[in-house]
């Protein structure tokens, strides 16, 4: 299907782990009413690449600085946004956890960030496509030796 460009929302995110592979970061968004857990992920800024995206929001939203690893581009996730009328693409990656800083939140944003195990993450995780990422990111970091 084709989408004009006028209709697009392009946004990149990352599934970030602690150096032994065995926490997960996740984002609990209080603004939404409902306590919503996910991964960080935010919109491109004009002439930014989807992997700086990816780092910039993981550290605005956690405050963590994250590695992304190569080749680690496992997916892109298609949402249709029903109060605007667009389509959101979310372009998502696997990284590491590197240094931890203070969040940059935005005032809208009411967000607290929660590192859990894996199948913590996979019991909490709120929408079942956030499962099969993280699921997607298991398979790629063992095939990559990683866990």
């Amino acid at each position: 299907m084709l989408y004009p460009r006028a209709e697009i929302v392009r946004s990149a995110g990352a599934v970030v782990f602690d150096a032994d592979y065995e926490l997960v970061l996740t984002i609990v968004n209080h603004g939404d009413g409902n306590n919503t857990i996910s991964f960080p992920k935010g919109q491109l800024e004009p002439e930014e690449s989807i992997e700086a995206a990816a780092r910039r929001e993981v550290e605005e939203e956690t405050g963590v600085i994250c590695k992304l690893l190569p080749d680690s581009l496992m997916g892109v996730e298609n949402r249709y946004l029903s109060d605007t009328k667009r389509t959101k693409f979310v372009y998502w990656f696997v990284g590491t956890a590197v240094e931890t800083r203070e969040q940059k939140l935005e005032s809208y944003e009411q967000l607290s960030v929660k590192w859990m195990s894996i199948a913590e993450a996979r019991d909490a995780l709120s929408r079942e496509s956030s499962r099969q990422l993280l699921d997607l990111c298991l398979k790629f970091l063992e095939k990559q030796g990683k866990r």
